[in-house]
């Protein structure tokens, strides 16, 4: 994966670190906390850009700075003493929002077996685990049951992962059922679901009021299924030979 590119809002103390030795000052782990903190509460959380790393309808959020907090947990590693599970929370929180990139994958190797060991961070991992599965329904009553000091700024967090899973359905269906999708996207208000539907340029089937039609994409496009056997000259002869003496 390609590196991302920094937010436009990127403080120039927190590039100047990112973009140089300076990323491995453990004195800049205080700075370098405070900066992902500042990203999950921001008002530009919710504020997306179109991602160049999937064919997917997915967004990735202009705040978010994975190398920012890619520099966090390499200091961890090296100065494990300052290390907070709190923050390592908070990236994995701005990591899984960046799905289907493969950044919580990336904050994982670098996270030691205490660390791993953490209730919150156990509870994140389940998660991702759960989109990764696409068992949806799943997945937003595990974020229910998550405490919110671990899963913070939580409706623009589901809005996010929303978009996520809208790029999940827009592979695997061309038409959907709407309690299907409501319970994928844990949108049960009608108002709410329409107001999605309008912003992903979805429509309901005017032959299935109960259905929704998604954007034609080659991957949930059918197919006609061709069957073809290669049967090899020697093998044919046999065939042949076994019909003349059944005649």
């Amino acid at each position: 994966m390609t590196a991302s590119p920094a937010p436009h809002n990127r403080p120039e103390d927190i590039h100047r670190i990112v973009e140089t030795v300076d990323r491995y000052n453990p004195q800049n782990i205080p700075i370098l906390e405070a900066y992902v903190e500042q990203q999950l509460t921001s008002a530009d959380y919710a504020a997306t850009t179109p991602s160049t790393s999937s064919t997917t309808a997915t967004t990735t959020s202009t705040t978010y700075d994975r190398d920012a907090c890619l520099a966090v947990l390499k200091l961890y590693q090296f100065n494990p003493a300052f290390s907070s599970n709190k923050v390592v929370c908070s990236i994995l929180q701005l990591a899984l929002g960046a799905l289907p990139d493969a950044d919580f994958g990336l904050c994982l190797y670098m996270l030691n077996e205490d660390v791993l060991k953490d209730a919150g961070v156990a509870a994140l991992v389940a998660l991702h685990d759960l989109l990764q599965q696409a068992r949806f329904k799943a997945f937003w009553a595990a974020v229910e049951d998550t405490p919110e000091d671990v899963l913070v700024n939580r409706a623009l967090f589901a809005d996010r992962i929303r978009i996520y899973i809208a790029g999940t359905l827009a592979i695997a269906y061309r038409v959907i059922s709407i309690p299907t999708l409501q319970s994928a996207l844990n949108l049960k208000d009608a108002a709410a679901l329409d107001a999605f539907l309008k912003e992903h340029a979805w429509t309901r089937d005017p032959e299935d009021k109960d259905a929704v039609v998604l954007p034609a994409t080659k991957e949930n496009q059918a197919r006609p299924v061709v069957v073809q056997e290669n049967i090899k000259f020697e093998h044919l002869t046999k065939i042949i030979g076994y019909g003349r003496m059944a005649q």
